[in-house]
């Protein structure tokens, strides 16, 4: 699995949502998405800028970042924003 397949599935986890939830908000059939998040298919640049956009994180982060470098900072987030 790569570092994208990964990070995508990793996000949806600690977000808990559902494959179909992703998919819908990318416009894409569940197994469609299941196929990028499993590595059987690539995920797009196009792809990668609407996970960034529904994880509200930057396109920048989401790449460059390792996949912990990534889920803590949106623990944290969520974490702040849950305490606010």
């Amino acid at each position: 699995m790569n570092t994208f397949c990964l990070k995508a599935r990793k996000l949806r986890e600690i977000h808990g949502y559902p494959q179909e939830y992703v998919a819908f908000q990318m416009g894409i059939s569940q197994a469609a998405y299941s196929k990028k998040e499993s590595g059987r298919t690539q995920l797009s640049i196009l792809c990668l800028t609407k996970l960034a956009e529904l994880y509200k994180v930057s396109l920048t982060d989401l790449i460059s970042l390792s996949a912990q470098e990534l889920l803590l900072r949106c623990i944290r987030a969520d974490h702040q924003l849950a305490a606010a």
